[in-house]
C-alpha cells in the first residue's frame, strides 16, 4: 500500500486535520511510519516518525508548517524490510541533499539485504550515483520517463535542498483541489472527494492528463552543463536534518555547544535546548555527552517506549554515535536523552 500526498503544506495540515475520518482511516491502512520533507532557509528538512497510535499520527500534523511552502509526505505500510526508522520515508538519495518517497512494490526486490525496503536496495543499487553526480538530474524529463518505464506501477516523489519537487508517475495518482495522491487504494477518496466512484476509480471531476515525468523542464546551459545537470561541486549541500547550515540562520542556535551547557541542559530535562544543541552541532554534542556523563537509563520508562523511542534508547545506552547521527535531526531524539535517562557526570580519564 502506502501513500504520498503532496502540495502546500497548510492545505495538507488542514485537509487531513479537517475532513472527517480521513486521517484514521489513511493510518489505519498504513499505520508503518510517516515522513516528511520540505524547504527550510536552511535546506532540505526530513522528518519520520513511527507512530505507535492514532494519537501519535494526528500529533505529528499537528505539527505541520502552516504555510504554503511545498510539501511531500509518506504514510507507510511494510511490503519489504523491518519496520524501523530506516526504511520509513523519505529516504536520502544524495545525504543532506536529495531525498525521495516511493509508493508501490518494486520488481528489484530487496533479496541483498532483507533488513532493508525495495526502495533503500533501489537507491543504493540504481540512483545514488547518478543523482549524487547530477543533482538536478531528478528535474529532468528524459531521466524521469525512463524510470518511470523502469518502474513500472509505482510512484517517486523526489525534493532537492531548494525545496524543488518531481514526480515520477504523477498520472498514476489524483489531484484534488491543489493536492496530488499517489493512489486510491490505500485510503478511502470518497472521505475527501464525496462523489469518488469507487466502482470505476474514478470521480466526477475532470482530472487533468500528465505525462510520467512531472518537474520543470531543463534546457542546455553553459553555466550547467548538457540538459542542465549541475557540476557535482556546483549543487549546495546545505540540508536541516544534519549539522550543515546556513549562516543566516546559525544564531537561531547556540555559539558554542560545551560541557557547562550541556549540564544545564540536562539539569532542566530540557529537551527543547537539547535539539538546539543537536541542531547547532550534533557530532559535537554526543561527543560531548558520552566524554564527560555516563547514562542511566531509567526503568520506569519502559512503560512509555514506542518502537521508534526503544531503537534510539539502544543507540544512547550503546553510546552509538554514528546511529545518533542519523536520527539526531528528530525531535524524539532530544525527548529520549532527556527525559529517559538520567545523565550523571564523571571524572574524565586522562
Amino acid at each position: 500500500m502506502c501513500l504520498i500526498i503532496t502540495g502546500q503544506s497548510n492545505k495538507i495540515r488542514s485537509t487531513l486535520l479537517n475532513t472527517n475520518g480521513l486521517l484514521a482511516d489513511i493510518h489505519t491502512s498504513n499505520p508503518d511510519g510517516i515522513g516528511i520533507m520540505y524547504a527550510t532557509t536552511k535546506g532540505l528538512k526530513v522528518v519520520k516518525v513511527l507512530p505507535k497510535n492514532y494519537g501519535d499520527a494526528l500529533a505529528f500534523i499537528n505539527k505541520l508548517p502552516q504555510d504554503d511552502r511545498e510539501l511531500a509526505i509518506h504514510f507507510r505500510w511494510t511490503t519489504h524490510g523491518h519496520t524501523d526508522m530506516t526504511n520509513c520515508h523519505p529516504y536520502d538519495v544524495v545525504n543532506g541533499y536529495v531525498a525521495m518517497m516511493h509508493n508501490g512494490v518494486l520488481h528489484t526486490g530487496n533479496a541483498a539485504d532483507k533488513t532493508k525496503s525495495d526502495t533503500w536496495h533501489f537507491i543504493k543499487d540504481y540512483l545514488a550515483s547518478p543523482v549524487s553526480e547530477h543533482p538536478a538530474i531528478i528535474h529532468n524529463d528524459g531521466f524521469l520517463n525512463m524510470v518511470a518505464d523502469y518502474i513500472g506501477d509505482n510512484r517517486f516523489v523526489f525534493m532537492d535542498g531548494e525545496g524543488r519537487m518531481s514526480h515520477v508517475n504523477y498520472d498514476q495518482g489524483i489531484e484534488h483541489d491543489g493536492l496530488w495522491f499517489s493512489n486510491t487504494y490505500a485510503w478511502v477518496p470518497s472521505k475527501l472527494i464525496p462523489n469518488y466512484y469507487k466502482s470505476t476509480k474514478k470521480s466526477a471531476y475532470n482530472y487533468p492528463t500528465y505525462s510520467n515525468a512531472y518537474s520543470s523542464a531543463y534546457d542546455y546551459d553553459d553555466e550547467y552543463g548538457y540538459w542542465g545537470y549541475p557540476k557535482s561541486t556546483d549543487y549546495k549541500k546545505v540540508s536541516a536534518h544534519n549539522a550543515a547550515w546556513v549562516e543566516e540562520e546559525v544564531d537561531e542556535f547556540p555559539p558554542l555547544v560545551d560541557k557547562e551547557e550541556l549540564i544545564s541542559v540536562l539539569a532542566d530535562a530540557d529537551s527543547e535546548r537539547m535539539m538546539d544543541c543537536l541542531e547547532a552541532d550534533a557530532n559535537k554534542t554526543l561527543t560531548l555527552l558520552f566524554k564527560y556523563f555516563e547514562p542511566s537509563y531509567r526503568l520506569d520508562a519502559d512503560d512509555y517506549l514506542s518502537s521508534r523511542d526503544a531503537d534510539m534508547v539502544k543507540m544512547v545506552r550503546d553510546k552509538d554515535i554514528a546511529a545518533l547521527m542519523d536520527v539526531a535531526h528528530m525531535p524524539a531524539l532530544a525527548d529520549v536523552m532527556c527525559y529517559y535517562f538520567e545523565w550523571d557526570e564523571f571524572v574524565l580519564v586522562k
